[in-house]
């Protein structure tokens, strides 16, 4: 392999890992606000007008969605609007040269990205921020074990090859006649595999090749 073929493979599988490992952050993340934010479910408009399980106010939710308002409550509609606004908070730190990590969005989700690219997060938004972390913690504690108590799949044991296996090498391009008691041709298979592994079970196949 190139030099540059492995330099390109090398990023293109780091962003990979890092889209995987930013997929699974947002996802206990989100689990995580959810809990902080409506940890009962309520589906009644709070006292500063928010609404659903991310407790989203008009304002936050007209920037990712037309749909209505009151949609909030519907999950699906609402954990639409939770991935877009993540994501572009996400965006927004990472353009202010800020760290994207659960607690630093904790934190913009609570007070507003701005006071956080500023600095000037209030104590309850920082507190607000330690427990959606406290509980991402958790899940992935949990996460890890669960993998732990998980039994072990064992690999398939390989087939032992029998006298009769057949192989073929990449020129040949073998078919096989299967032919009745009056040698009258009933079926050709042809194959083009470049290796080929068979069993003959029994005397009724005659082997030709078109080499």
């Amino acid at each position: 392999m190139h030099k540059r073929s492995s330099r390109l493979f090398v990023i293109t599988l780091g962003l990979l890992t890092a889209a995987s490992a930013w997929g699974a952050d947002r996802w206990e993340t989100l689990k995580a606000i959810n809990l902080v934010e409506n940890p009962t479910n309520q589906t009644r408009v709070g006292p500063r007008g928010e609404l659903g399980p991310y407790q989203f106010r008009s304002a936050t939710w007209k920037m990712h969605t037309q749909k209505p308002f009151d949609m909030a409550n519907d999950r699906s509609s609402s954990d639409a609007v939770a991935v877009a606004h993540y994501e572009w908070i996400r965006h927004g730190l990472g353009e202010a040269g800020i760290d994207a990590n659960t607690h630093n969005i904790a934190m913009a989700w609570n007070c507003g990205l701005n006071a956080v690219i500023g600095g000037h997060v209030p104590t309850v938004s920082y507190q607000y921020a330690e427990r959606v972390q406290n509980l991402v913690n958790t899940f992935k504690q949990q996460e890890r074990a669960a993998m732990a108590a998980a039994p072990k799949v064992l690999p398939a044991p390989a087939r032992p090859k029998s006298d009769f296996d057949l192989e073929f090498n990449e020129q040949q391009k073998p078919h096989f006649v299967l032919e009745d008691d009056s040698q009258t041709p009933l079926l050709v298979v042809n194959t083009e595999a470049p290796r080929l592994g068979l069993t003959v079970p029994s005397a009724i196949f005659a082997l030709a090749s078109t080499n």
